[in-house]
């Protein structure tokens, strides 16, 4: 009797523990990440203080980025979430993204519905074997007129961390759409910062990287942090 008693509340413990889990680990929600470029086209001035103002394309003295790719090695997902405590999910492997595509989504991580709270997306962009983490071409146009291709390339490695108001969840699909607001590349920036810079090839290409017109290069990586945010809501 007493054994019998026992393999019961063996029994039962197992069930219990076995429903508790499923509660735990059961998802009804999709979030996926989309990502844009918005603001492609920006002033680019003698006065660094009217620099980084959004114009129409094709205006004389401004940048005019016509391609935007973005390489998302991963993206890691924290918060908080009602009853369950601290979440952390991961995403790998999101190359090669199209930002001028508008919200392509890439990705898709499962969760539960609730209310999340401290969200907070990390962003790790790295190089491919044949693309770098960010890869911008594009116009500069001068003041006279004159039109000279750019080429960007931010060829190091870059975390960025962003963050999403306070969300309740509800069954169905969500999407986590970041931004990348070009215009604020520039903000504070020069004409001369493109005008006295080293040109290469038959068509006095402006390129852009660690290694070639590294000056400019420094001013729009400590820039590209504040082009980003991240918008987290029911699609």
């Amino acid at each position: 009797m007493t054994k019998l008693y026992q393999i019961t509340s063996a029994l039962f413990m197992l069930v219990l523990f076995m429903g508790c889990t499923k509660k735990e680990v059961a998802t009804d929600t999709k979030l996926s990440y989309s990502f844009s470029a918005s603001n492609l086209n920006a002033s680019l001035s003698s006065n660094a203080s009217a620099s980084g103002a959004v114009v129409a394309a094709g205006t004389n003295g401004s940048i005019n980025w016509t391609t935007a790719s973005v390489n998302v090695a991963k993206i890691e997902f924290s918060a908080t979430k009602s009853g369950s405590g601290a979440i952390n999910l991961e995403t790998k492997n999101l190359y090669l993204v199209n930002a001028l595509k508008p919200d392509s989504l890439s990705g898709t991580v499962n969760i539960a519905s609730g209310v999340y709270e401290n969200n907070q997306f990390n962003l790790t962009l790295a190089s491919s074997l044949t693309n770098p983490p960010l890869l911008l071409t594009g116009t500069y146009i001068e003041a006279s007129g004159t039109k000279i291709p750019v080429r960007f390339e931010m060829n190091q490695a870059q975390v960025v961390k962003l963050e999403a108001k306070r969300v309740e969840v509800t069954a169905g699909t969500y999407v986590a759409k970041v931004t990348v607001q070009l215009n604020a590349l520039v903000t504070g920036l020069t004409a001369s910062d493109f005008g006295q810079t080293t040109r290469t090839g038959a068509n006095n290409m402006i390129i852009v990287s660690s290694t070639i017109n590294k000056a400019l290069y420094e001013k729009l990586v400590a820039r590209f942090t504040s082009t980003l945010s991240v918008d987290f809501s029911k699609q």
